[in-house]
């Protein structure tokens, strides 16, 4: 991987992993705290264990992406037990400090091979795809628990202050999120 593909990726995946985490923010503030132990099934992980599992997931992502190995003890993950506003406020506050911390990385950094636990190894940036997919797909999960528990996943403002449904397309809200000079939308169409 070369200089120029290494920082494409990380400014393109950056993007994807940073409006993921606005939709992400939305889902766990929807958990009611009186019902964060709400689980479908017996065997499933409950609300609160579910997004534990998330914030932990992406932390670690995060932080082996800037350290260069994998390690779950070198992170400071949250309490499971913390009040899920704690919570929340806990893992915007790691993964804003995280994500600059990536932005700065030197190319050398973006482009050493890490391994997962031994399982698979690519450049640091790659994990980026790894830490969006993760998320995507419990979030989805997540979300599914909000509604059978009777709450509504809370709406996305906008940058100007209006409000996206989570019914509408993915694109409106990609779309609706960022200002786009007049050249830059004729070439992203």
């Amino acid at each position: 991987m070369n200089t120029e593909q290494a920082l494409f990726l990380r400014d393109f995946l950056l993007q994807r992993v940073e409006e993921a985490h606005l939709v992400t923010l939305r889902v766990l503030s929807s958990i009611p705290e009186a019902q964060s132990d709400y689980r479908p099934a017996a065997r499933s992980r409950s609300a609160r264990e579910m997004a534990c599992h998330i914030i932990s997931t992406e932390l670690i992502l995060i932080n082996g992406i800037i350290s260069g190995s994998f390690n779950r003890s070198a992170c400071d993950l949250p309490d499971p037990q913390m009040h899920m506003r704690e919570m929340i406020a806990y893992y915007d506050d790691r993964f804003v400090e995280g994500i600059e911390a990536i932005r700065k990385l030197t190319v050398k950094k973006l482009t050493t091979p890490l391994s997962f636990y031994g399982v698979f190894r690519h450049p640091a940036v790659v994990f980026l795809t790894f830490l969006h997919d993760h998320t995507v797909h419990h979030r989805g999960r997540l979300s599914d628990y909000v509604r059978e528990m009777g709450s509504k996943v809370s709406m996305i403002k906008t940058v100007d202050g209006s409000f996206v449904s989570m019914g509408q397309p993915a694109m409106k809200y990609l779309w609706t999120e960022r200002a786009w000079e007049e050249d830059d939308l004729a070439r992203a169409a």
